[in-house]
Parts: C-alpha cells; structure tokens; sequence
C-alpha cells in the first residue's frame, strides 16, 4: 500500500519544480506520476489542482499539465509583487498575535539555518517552505494568503536560483531574513512577521 497521498505527492512536485531551474517548464504527466508515487490518477490530479492554485503549474489545451515556466523579463515585476502583497498583507493583519505554534517554528528555523554549515539548495527550500505554510496559517484573510503564498512561491523560486548559481552554492539572504523573522517573533504579531521578510530598505 503506497504512503502517499494528495498532501505529500503536492509536497513532493512543490519541492522539484523550486529545486528546477525556473524559466524550465517540463510536463508533468498524470500516469508516469501516478506509477511513480504507487498511486491511482485520482490523489495526483488532487496534487495537481493545489499546485495550480498555487500557480506553480498549468494545464495548456493539446500540452497537459506543465509546470509554470517564469520568465527572465518578469523577475524584478515578480519580486516586486511579493513584496506589494506582504505590504499588503502586514497592513490588513495588523496587530493580531502569532501563536506560540507559529513562533516556535521560526524560532527553531532560524536556529537550523544558524547552525547550518552548508546551506544547500534542498535545505533551503525545506526552511522557505515550512516558513511560509506557518506564516500563511497564522493569516485571516484566506483569499490574501493564497494570493501571498503563489507570489511567495515565485519569489522563492527566483532566489534560489540565484543561490544555485552564485560561486558558493549558497543562499545569503536565507540567515538574514530568519534572523528578521525570529527577532519579529518578540513582538509577536502577525505584522511584524511580514514585515520581517521585506528588504531594510523597503517602506512597510
């Protein structure tokens, strides 16, 4: 009997597409993943529908699924969205409480990327992805949270291609932002968490 399911073949596609260079856009056939994950169609085309809510693929007449190519001339446009929508986001939550779940977590986020020898591109989407679905639960405006989450996405996609490509084969940014994010977690709202993640220099 196979382990998987809807959430953790989901999982799995989100995690090769971000590990994908992000202007690559191959097809993600319905019944090679279905043998792949020893599953029926049913759970993968479930996976399927979540990622293309979060826009990380799409189904194009006569192609199939595929995933969502993002484009060279669209990354500043890109970045710039995600940090609109956590204005945005930081200005509708306001002051509401983080939960000690959702502190916890980024406490010990941060902790694991400061300890961290070697980041490496698989560890950090493992911290941007557990950060985001934290952050994302901590938000009561679902409809802004699943617009936040598909530009996140992009975003995430964007800088680890960049890390995958710099000398080091690390991410730089990654320990600044966690180490914005814990320190967001003492004022403990949900603003400051959002805010944590924008450059110093941008305007809240």
């Amino acid at each position: 009997m196979s382990k998987h399911n809807a959430d953790s073949i989901a999982e799995a596609l989100r995690k090769r597409i971000c590990l994908e260079p992000p202007t690559a856009s191959p097809v993600l056939h319905e019944q090679s993943l279905a043998e792949e994950f020893a599953v029926s169609r049913t759970p993968v085309r479930q996976a399927l529908q979540r990622l293309a809510y979060e826009r990380l693929v799409e189904v194009r007449s006569g192609v199939g699924t595929m995933v969502s190519p993002l484009k060279l001339e669209n990354r500043d446009d890109d970045i710039d969205l995600a940090f609109s929508l956590l204005r945005v986001a930081a200005r509708l939550e306001g002051d509401k409480p983080l939960s000690v779940e959702a502190r916890a977590y980024i406490v010990a986020l941060e902790r694991q990327v400061a300890a961290a020898e070697v980041l490496d591109i698989e560890t950090n989407y493992t911290i941007r992805a557990t950060a985001l679905m934290a952050i994302s639960r901590e938000m009561s405006n679902d409809i802004l949270a699943d617009a936040l989450k598909a530009a996140l996405w992009r975003l995430f996609r964007w800088r680890m291609d960049e890390a995958a490509k710099s000398r080091s084969g690390k991410d730089n940014r990654l320990p600044e932002v966690m180490e914005m994010m814990a320190e967001a977690t003492r004022k403990g709202t949900v603003r400051a968490l959002l805010e944590a993640q924008l450059p110093p220099d941008t305007p809240s």
